[in-house]
């Protein structure tokens, strides 16, 4: 070999051993758990067959070369810069492991990071730290008893984590917004492994790009979230027969008039088709974020008769919480495919969407278990004092005339997953160009319900998508969160 070859030769090699190839013969479990003793968990270890079975969907239990459980940002820190020397082993974080789509939390044939150890929830006054680990059962447990709260999420097991960096919908966001809007700041560990800071005055275009932007951009391993004044109020689910669909239907078209809005009247309004029983039934989530008894907000609602059951009452936050994971199906479907779309309100479309998905759920009934629902519910109101990425213009009222509309299907069976996922595809794809044709479309998709195939980061516009981009590139030169960290959605494609 010449000595020009061999020097080229050499040249190759200086340059992966740059970008860290080099050592990338080597099991990262190996050096993970050397460099962090009692806090990596190992296939064999009864632990690890634990934690890969509390994922909320079967389909995200996959096996992981090793798990790795922090307990502090510092652990955190090792753990990344010795996995980015091992840039052929994915990586995943996970926080409450909530997510229906296969690996956004759990790497196969990878490493997963997983938050377990780091639930701490400690308030000061207006702000409320809390650990990444998190649930939000445990953030209202430590708050009700003081009468404070938080903008977060509507059902107990679901982590703070991913729901508040992909936006967050919450019982107090026709009042104040995204959960995401309501952070005041987040540690992060970054691709190099430095921790930092990320908040209005210290790394702001990071805070920014966080609101929205899910693991794009390193890891939130402190989230620091504004609190509020809150006792109990008024909520609750109210279950009706299917004959009571166009009642529904026309209670929530109402609801949505933007004469007839009220800061404190939130709902979930679903319609649910069991494939098995051939059956539909709908169902409303509801709150009145005051302690009001049959408050004229969400008279609509508790007005539509028959009713099979009801459960408003005066409560607090904890308790409605818990009551909704009372209902998740946890443990019951090996695979779910969510999606979402936004648009406008009018006087007939809610029945029109509704038909859609009405006859998709039909054609599904052959499908193992089958549960298909629709979920109506309104899109946050922005709040112009805390920017975020999730680009809705800061100064629209989306609170108030807009619908974000949810399609859950649920099935056990893998050989059923080709004609659920092709269905659901296509039955977004016919929802979308009807809105298109009504002249109602809004080109958002919320991420935090977005099925694979959709691109909720795309959809908040070049602008955002834009900044974005140069954050990433600033925060993480490498792109080791675009290309090493494979769940969630991808601003380089």
């Amino acid at each position: 070999m010449s000595f020009v070859r061999l020097a080229l030769v050499a040249s190759i090699f200086s340059s992966w051993v740059t970008l860290g190839l080099a050592s990338d013969t080597t099991n990262p479990c190996d050096e993970l758990s050397n460099s962090l003793p009692g806090k990596v968990v190992l296939p064999g270890n009864p632990q690890y067959q634990s934690d890969v079975s509390s994922y909320f969907f079967l389909n995200q239990r996959i096996d992981p070369f090793c798990i790795v459980v922090p307990t502090s940002a510092e652990d955190v820190s090792l753990s990344v810069k010795i996995l980015t020397k091992h840039p052929s082993t994915p990586f995943a974080i996970r926080g409450g492991g909530h997510s229906p789509n296969r690996g956004a939390s759990n790497a196969e044939n990878g490493v997963t990071i997983d938050f377990q150890s780091m639930k701490e929830v400690a308030n000061y006054g207006p702000i409320t730290s809390v650990g990444p680990g998190a649930a939000w059962s445990d953030v209202y447990s430590v708050l009700d008893p003081k009468g404070l709260t938080v903008v977060g999420g509507r059902v107990a097991g679901v982590g703070v984590g991913g729901l508040t960096t992909g936006g967050g919908i919450s019982a107090f966001s026709p009042e104040l917004g995204f959960a995401c809007d309501n952070v005041a700041n987040m540690q992060v560990v970054l691709a190099n492994g430095e921790i930092v800071n990320a908040n209005a005055t210290s790394n702001a275009d990071l805070f920014i790009a966080l609101k929205g932007g899910q693991n794009n951009f390193g890891i939130v391993t402190r989230f620091d979230l504004k609190t509020h004044q809150r006792d109990e109020y008024w909520g609750g689910s109210i279950n009706y027969p299917q004959e009571a669909e166009a009642a529904q239907l026309a209670a929530f078209t109402e609801f949505k008039d933007p004469a007839n809005f009220d800061q404190y009247a939130e709902i979930e309004q679903s319609f649910l088709y069991i494939g098995q029983e051939k059956a539909f039934y709908s169902s409303n989530n509801m709150y009145y974020t005051k302690p009001v008894v049959n408050a004229t907000g969400l008279k609509y609602f508790t007005d539509v008769q028959p009713q099979v059951s009801s459960t408003m009452r005066i409560a607090n936050t904890s308790s409605f919480a818990e009551e909704l994971a009372s209902v998740q199906p946890q443990n019951q479907f090996h695979s779910a495919e969510w999606a979402t779309t936004t648009f406008a309100i009018s006087p007939t479309i809610l029945g029109k969407v509704h038909g859609l998905w009405n006859a998709s759920a039909v054609e599904l009934t052959p499908v193992t278990n089958l549960t298909s629902v629709l979920t109506f519910q309104s899109v946050p109101a922005p709040q112009p004092s805390s920017p975020n990425s999730l680009g809705i213009d800061p100064k629209s009222s989306p609170e108030k005339n807009l619908v974000l509309a949810l399609v859950n299907q649920y099935w056990s069976l893998e050989s059923d997953s080709d004609k659920a996922n092709g269905v659901t595809e296509e039955l977004m794809s016919n929802i979308d160009d009807l809105l298109r044709q009504e002249g109602l479309y809004v080109d958002y998709k919320y991420l935090n319900y977005a099925g694979p195939f959709q691109d909720p980061l795309g959809s908040y516009g070049d602008e955002s998508l834009e900044r974005m981009k140069k954050v990433s590139t600033k925060y993480d030169p490498t792109g080791v969160f675009q290309k090493q960290v494979k769940g969630g959605f991808k601003l380089f494609k």
